[in-house]
């Protein structure tokens, strides 16, 4: 079963681009070399963004929490470019009132 809502889901540039898969960010650098090897980069941060809303639209399981800002939604999922060594990854999705899901993050799934 998807996210709710999840075709109207975001995952915007800042999160993708410039946290995600940035090398230079002092809290998401491990997480962009995690990326960067399975064939992901900043130039085309696009096609994670994509790879990772794929997740929220077609998880068939998902954890849930929620919070004083909303609801957290918890959902797995592989990427992986062609050529690369897919991985598992968590991706974390929050829906504050009456807005739909956005991607907060998303991090290997060790």
């Amino acid at each position: 079963m998807p996210i709710p809502d999840s075709q109207n889901a975001i995952a915007d540039r800042s999160k993708v681009r410039d946290y995600l898969l940035n090398r230079e960010h002092p809290d998401g650098g491990a997480k962009a070399v995690w990326f960067h090897n399975r064939g992901y980069s900043r130039d085309n941060w696009q096609i994670l963004a994509n790879d990772l809303l794929d997740i929220a639209r077609n998880c068939v399981d998902y954890d849930t929490e929620t919070n004083d800002y909303g609801v957290k939604y918890i959902a797995a999922g592989s990427v992986g470019r062609s050529g690369h060594t897919a991985g598992t990854v968590l991706t974390v999705w929050i829906v504050e009132d009456g807005l739909h899901p956005r991607l907060i993050t998303s991090y290997p799934d060790i």
